[in-house]
């Protein structure tokens, strides 16, 4: 009896301060959640990689909860690993025993599944925080621009299709940008590990192959010109980029519908294009981009 007192209260003490915890957060997080008000009623404009900020704190909020989990789990298999060695050293009934290896194989299983939906977690949030990073490095090209007459908006969200990742509107047209990071790995054929090729609908990395970034490109173009066209009431032509930050982009011979480059090379060729559009009509995009971005509280 003394030894089963004593690793009770090492499981108690050992298990306490992790519930005690788990239960602290999840009552404060729903306290803040109803009892604290912005302190700014007026709605903003959603900043670059808004949507991809949001699911990273999502992620590395769940990375913590899913490792205590883990924790849990494993401690408790532990403590029925304890169980059924006691239960076998005292020759218990099988009606005994049976539930003590069903309870040590189930903790077993969840706490493995844990573990693994905790580095899965951890992983995603390197993905997400990767896609935020290139975000916000095509955000501080489109800010140096606004010397040639742009306004940039970022994170515009459709019905459908996602979110277009930035728009840049001025009297040298509308532009549609969507930005694709990706780590550099080691080339599996002779090409340079820092050179993308481009030929018109397929982005060629050296360690693999990106078919879904132009279409993608087109298809929420198509859905920006119809929607601003309704919103202006004017024939509104939008034209699509998909821009790589940190790559160098080889593109092949031939006018694609859909340019792709690198960050740096993006001010330039925003900077060369020619006017196509009147102030007065470049005032009422902006109005309507304006409408539809500016709905993050603060």
């Amino acid at each position: 009896m003394k030894f089963d007192l004593v690793m009770v209260s090492v499981w108690l003490a050992a298990f306490v301060p992790m519930v005690v915890l788990i239960l602290a957060m999840v009552i404060d997080r729903r306290r803040r959640k109803h009892i604290e008000k912005s302190p700014q009623t007026e709605k903003l404009l959603r900043p670059p990689g808004y949507s991809l900020s949001i699911r990273l704190d999502e992620t590395l909020d769940k990375i913590p909860d899913t490792m205590l989990s883990a924790c849990a789990l494993c401690s408790f298999a532990g403590a029925s690993v304890i169980a059924t060695v006691q239960l076998l050293a005292a020759h218990a009934p099988v009606l005994w025993l049976a539930p003590a290896v069903v309870l040590l194989a189930g903790f077993s299983v969840a706490g493995i599944w844990a573990t693994l939906r905790a580095f899965h977690y951890f992983r995603e949030a390197q993905d997400y925080r990767l896609g935020l990073r290139g975000e916000q490095a095509v955000a501080e090209v489109l800010h140096e621009v606004a010397d040639s007459g742009f306004r940039a908006f970022h994170d515009l969200e459709t019905e459908k299709l996602g979110n277009i990742d930035h728009v840049a509107v001025g009297t040298r047209g509308v532009f549609l940008i969507e930005t694709k990071a990706r780590r550099r790995r080691q080339s599996r054929n002779e090409q340079p590990e820092h050179v993308v090729v481009y030929d018109g609908r397929t982005l060629q990395f050296p360690s693999g192959y990106d078919a879904e970034a132009v279409p993608q490109a087109e298809r929420n173009a198509r859905w920006l010109s119809n929607y601003l066209t309704k919103k202006t009431g004017e024939n509104v032509a939008v034209q699509p980029l998909v821009v790589l930050p940190g790559w160098f982009v080889e593109q092949g011979k031939g006018n694609f519908n859909v340019k792709a480059m690198n960050g740096a090379y993006l001010a330039g060729f925003l900077r060369r294009e020619d006017e196509k559009l009147e102030a007065a009509q470049v005032r009422r995009i902006i109005a309507a981009l304006d409408e539809k971005c500016r709905d993050m509280e603060f």
